[in-house]
């Protein structure tokens, strides 16, 4: 029997509207390549098997139907109305650098590559720069590299602008900027209906704040304006230290290291230029005491060397590396993409804590069963990171309009942590899935038995089976879903577009 459709009745049906899909989108991609035929890749072109391999995680390498990549936002107008016409489901790649599969690829529908927006220009009067959405902010930082100007933007260089301009975005100025998302001065967007708009706090003032962090459900975000700022540059230290060392065991080492971020999270309010990425690092091939590290990345924005409030980082015992220097943004960020460059396979997940010393040290401690337990551990990267978030940081929404991020009224320092393991071997993605799982109900197990457990997660960092747009809270959820109403009516960006976290797809629980 050669068509697997041939069962029973429910599986017909189920099959027949599986044939119907997969129709529709060979009819989009006709359509497409007779519209807009230099832009348009079929599987059969190296175009296309360039453009779908270009993604962070192996996990998000999926097989469109075809590939279109826009060089301008008129042909993503353009596209956006032959697919809404033919009711093609379809995908938008920015960077690639979302693990989650289906966040950026698609199998069978159209995938809108934005590669080739990648403008990256400085205002005359040097007040923002306009940055394409398919630019990488490596590109971004190379481009003005000279110009001696600051923008608050990712901190690795490979990820797209896209991403980090539409869920929160973090950066190396949070403390002293806040989010990405709130240095936006406008973005342009391409809707439902191919008309093209310009979001800002003049125009579409409610579409501006709810592209602040409702991520991929309102259009096709083509360019962002970044306000901008005199810049001379960065201090950069990276200091490794083995977790379990001659000078210090693994208990004194993991209590320090806690005792450290906590301390650094809390000045952040008052010393705003200092920024900490602390990752936990188990790799694949150990060697001897170098099996569990600690990798810290410290920053300083005012470019003053081995500041004051990195000085516990700094005087941990059993260092294995040091280096430190005065540099620039796209050195930094260039730096952190050969860290833990493409390749590999990842799984994502987050979790929001309150800064709190006991939950975050117990949490090492759970972390590490998680791995104990793993069949096959000794085939994996185990990377979790521990990130900034100060109370300050949500400060400056309100400045630019507001965001939807919903932590406008958050009175404690926060904690962000990324569980972002590696492997090679697609027949270990099952072990892995399981992890993020235990990873996701031992955090929010700890945290609420603490009290410390927050409902926000960074969108950029959850699970596939998380639910981030809940944990901006019931008032902007509701302010979200009336928005994209109004400018998306008949719902194209929640069904035809699945790829990301949905608005129609959020199944909100009291935490």
């Amino acid at each position: 029997m050669k068509h697997s459709c041939a069962f029973i009745t429910l599986g017909m049906v189920g099959c027949a509207i599986g044939e119907q899909q997969a129709s529709a989108h060979s009819f989009c991609c006709q359509s497409l390549s007779k519209s807009l035929a230099s832009i348009y890749f079929a599987p059969n072109s190296t175009e296309y098997d360039s453009s779908i391999r270009e993604r962070w995680s192996g996990t998000a390498i999926l097989h469109p139907g075809c590939v279109i990549a826009p060089t301008s936002t008129d042909e993503v107008s353009q596209a956006i109305k032959i697919i809404v016409k033919n009711k093609c489901q379809f995908s938008v790649k920015s960077g690639g650098h979302n693990a989650n599969p289906g966040s950026n690829s698609i199998d069978g529908g159209v995938s809108i590559d934005l590669s080739k927006l990648n403008m990256v220009v400085l205002s005359a009067d040097r007040s923002h720069v306009r940055l394409g959405s398919g630019a990488t902010w490596g590109l971004a930082y190379d481009t003005l590299a000279n110009e001696n100007i600051g923008f608050p933007g990712g901190v690795c260089g490979e990820v797209g602008v896209g991403g980090p301009s539409l869920g929160g975005g973090q950066s190396i100025f949070q403390a002293r900027k806040g989010w990405i998302v709130d240095n936006v001065l406008n973005y342009e967007v391409v809707l439902a209906s191919g008309q093209i708009v310009n979001a800002n706090q003049t125009n579409h003032a409610d579409l501006f704040k709810a592209l602040k962090g409702g991520n991929t459900n309102f259009g096709v975000m083509t360019h962002a304006d970044i306000a901008s700022f005199d810049f001379d540059g960065v201090w950069i230290g990276t200091n490794y230290v083995a977790i379990n060392g001659l000078e210090a065991p693994r208990k004194v080492m993991l209590d320090k290291l806690t005792r450290a971020m906590v301390n650094l999270v809390s000045g952040s309010n008052e010393e705003k230029d200092t920024l900490v990425q602390l990752l936990v690092l188990y790799p694949s091939s150990p060697l001897g005491f170098l099996a569990h590290v600690a990798g810290i990345g410290l920053t300083n924005a005012a470019n003053v060397a081995s500041p004051p409030a990195a000085e516990e980082f700094l005087a941990l015992p059993n260092r294995v590396s040091f280096q430190s220097e005065h540099s620039n943004m796209s050195a930094y960020a260039h730096h952190n993409t050969q860290l833990l460059p493409a390749g590999a396979r990842e799984s994502n997940a987050g979790i929001t804590i309150s800064n709190d010393f006991d939950t975050m040290r117990e949490l090492w401690d759970e972390y590490d069963k998680i791995y104990d337990g793993l069949p096959h551990k000794t085939q994996v990267d185990w990377i979790i990171q521990f990130l900034p978030q100060p109370k300050i940081q949500q400060s400056y929404a309100k400045t630019r309009g507001g965001n939807s991020l919903g932590l406008e009224n958050v009175e404690q320092d926060q904690i962000e942590i990324w569980f972002q393991p590696r492997w090679k071997d697609a027949a270990l993605d099952g072990m892995m899935k399981d992890a993020q799982q235990r990873f996701v109900t031992v955090s929010e197990k700890v945290a609420k038995k603490h009290g410390t457990y927050s409902p926000f997660m960074y969108i950029s960092y959850a699970a596939p089976h998380q639910q981030p747009l809940c944990g901006y809270g019931a008032e902007s959820l509701a302010f979200l879903k009336k928005t994209a109403t109004k400018y998306d009516p008949d719902g194209v960006f929640q069904t035809l577009m699945p790829g990301g976290f949905k608005l129609n797809a959020a199944k909100c629980t009291p935490w």
